[in-house]
């Protein structure tokens, strides 16, 4: 029988390739083994978080702590399964007392750790100072607190007012009757292709899992292959039968209930970490006025792993 350090090396591996699922299996067979290593239980979580299984991430970066409780690692897990479930603030905490532990451990915090607190608490401090009682005020508050800069940021920030522009036009003139869209922002390293290929029609998407996984996997190939810097989605509630994640508890009450039409914005950002930044956003569409108009109502955020109507699309 394979020991604890075989299959913690294994496991390694194919993290390193990216075969998290393969990953997490091996690092719970060396957890068998060893159930007292707080090491295998934070390289688990970082797994699971990768598989978007946040509350079991979180769960085992506890598992961690409690086992080495001076180790700044297991601390580094938590806040990145808190930062998962959009509680900003604790994960923000969080990253901080691991920061305090690798100072006690005398090798200082890394510059992934450093960067995750910078980013943290320009996101804070930028919800406390804008109101983002628009669409384009939401995403580019998102923007801001992703740690970009330069000429990258600059172009996230047109993407995000083009985008906001789309959707505000899109709900004046049909309501919420119209296609659910995918628009991605080519990085750097982005291969060749058309432009329309940056614009995806979702017309059937949300309509069955199946066609809804599928679609999932064709939106992350393209992600990948434009090494897409950012995605958005722009999703009327109405052309979602499934996932109807409004449904689901916790749905925030300012949000209304089933019958209470609205668009879902969802906006992946690729960090300077290397990471993703995600944000998801619910806004009522009503009346304007007399007439037929239309308008968005102010936006709402929604943690995107309990409500975002799509996983993560970039890895």
């Amino acid at each position: 029988m394979a020991s604890a350090a075989s299959y913690k090396d294994q496991g390694n591996e194919e993290f390193k390739k990216e075969n998290f699922l393969k990953a997490a299996a091996l690092y719970t067979q060396a957890i068998k083994a060893d159930p007292e290593n707080a090491v295998l239980y934070s390289n688990r979580s970082a797994a699971l978080l990768k598989l978007n299984k946040v509350t079991k991430a979180l769960e085992d970066a506890e598992a961690a702590i409690k086992l080495k409780p001076e180790w700044e690692k297991g601390y580094f897990r938590k806040a990145a399964a808190l930062e998962g479930l959009d509680k900003l603030q604790e994960a923000l905490d969080v990253y901080q007392t691991a920061a305090k532990m690798a100072e006690a451990e005398g090798g200082g915090a890394s510059k992934e750790l450093s960067t995750k607190i910078r980013t943290l608490s320009k996101l804070h401090k930028l919800k406390a100072s804008h109101k983002e009682d628009t669409l384009v005020e939401a995403l580019l508050a998102a923007v801001g607190a992703a740690g970009i800069t330069g000429g990258n940021l600059a172009a996230l920030n047109e993407f995000a007012k083009e985008m906001a522009n789309h959707a505000e036009a899109n709900v004046k003139e049909q309501g919420h009757d119209f296609s659910p869209s995918v628009h991605f922002l080519p990085g750097s390293g982005a291969a060749s292709h058309e432009e329309k290929e940056q614009h995806v029609m979702a017309n059937l998407a949300f309509t069955a899992p199946e066609v809804y996984g599928e679609f999932v996997t064709g939106m992350r190939d393209t992600a990948e292959r434009m090494a897409a810097a950012a995605v958005l989605a722009i999703i009327p509630k109405a052309a979602v039968s499934y996932p109807q994640t409004w449904s689901r508890k916790g749905w925030p009450a300012s949000c209304g209930g089933p019958r209470q039409h609205g668009l879902f914005v969802q906006l992946d950002v690729r960090t300077g970490a290397g990471g993703c930044s995600r944000h998801a956003w619910f806004m009522p569409i009503a009346s304007e006025g007399k007439g037929d108009a239309k308008a968005l109502g102010k936006p709402t955020a929604v943690n995107a792993q309990d409500f975002g109507p799509l996983p993560p699309l970039i890895k």
